[in-house]
């Protein structure tokens, strides 16, 4: 997902504005009702983060792809997935990750999710170093989380944190480039090749 700055914001989108609640279920009240064409808001560490819903082609493309690779090979009456409209809760505040997958709750009320299984972030220029740092340690922080997922919108490649069977994280992500790999979602028995992740997506422009 890609911040943004707007009035009343800072430069990058991280001070809190106006009299917008910074209690997580107050945050998510509030952002619930709030215009889609206001974008969307995160709450982290007391601050709140705006992130706007215009991205690339490529960054919808890639999300549409896994989104579809998910809903074909999971039982969906065990497991939701979802997309950036639905919140995850970590310990710093609310994320909205741009894929998450959880186990399926017959109440389908809630306004967020604190234990996701899957959890996947395409980069946008703004969001790259926070996907890669501060996002990656809040996801991992959760209980819950089997594999966290960043993938470049430019090309085939992708960053995996896939949580180890002593229930450890790697201290650095593993990366695939190219479209033959595989990544095993760990918790859900299922597989994403990149070549479906990327589909549609130009491969990387090869340098003489």
């Amino acid at each position: 997902m890609s911040d943004t700055t707007t009035s009343g914001f800072s430069d990058r989108g991280q001070e809190p504005f106006g009299d917008i609640p910074t209690d997580p279920d107050a945050f998510l009240e509030w952002a619930s009702r709030q215009p889609r064409e206001a974008g969307r808001f995160e709450l982290s560490n007391g601050q709140v983060v705006r992130t706007m819903i215009n991205v690339t082609r490529r960054h919808a493309l890639i999300c549409s792809n896994i989104a579809f690779e998910l809903m074909q090979q999971l039982d969906r009456s065990l497991y939701d997935v979802a997309t950036a409209d639905f919140a995850v809760r970590t310990a710093n505040g609310i994320r909205g990750p741009d894929i998450v997958v959880d186990v399926a709750r017959p109440d389908g009320s809630e306004l967020s999710t604190s234990e996701p299984i899957f959890i996947a972030e395409v980069l946008s220029p703004s969001s790259a170093a926070i996907d890669l740092t501060t996002k990656q340690r809040e996801y991992t922080a959760l209980a819950s989380l089997e594999t966290y997922l960043v993938l470049s919108q430019d090309a085939p490649l992708a960053w995996v944190w896939a949580r180890r069977p002593d229930r450890s994280w790697p201290l650095d992500a593993e990366m695939l480039e190219g479209r033959d790999g595989a990544i095993s979602l760990g918790g859900l028995g299922i597989t994403l090749s990149m070549d479906a992740i990327f589909r549609g997506i130009p491969d990387a422009p090869t340098i003489p």
